[in-house]
């Protein structure tokens, strides 16, 4: 996703109550490609139905929750 969509992305998962951060990293993976990184406590359930419905992939790792397009 480019950084646009990975700061709408973020601010969608706060205003739903899905996440509550302690510390988010927007990783640069390639020319305009992000992964968004956000650690602190979330609702797995919900978050995964909501990424499914907008085609989003994600990852659990070292108290992360990665989310990025496939």
């Amino acid at each position: 996703m480019n950084r646009k969509e990975a700061i709408a992305l973020l601010s969608e998962l706060g205003a739903n109550q899905f996440v509550n951060p302690n510390l988010v990293l927007l990783e640069k993976r390639e020319p305009d490609r992000y992964r968004l990184q956000i650690r602190g406590d979330y609702n797995r359930q919900s978050i995964v139905a909501f990424l499914r419905k907008r085609h989003l992939s994600f990852e659990m790792s070292n108290d992360y929750l990665i989310i990025f397009k496939p």
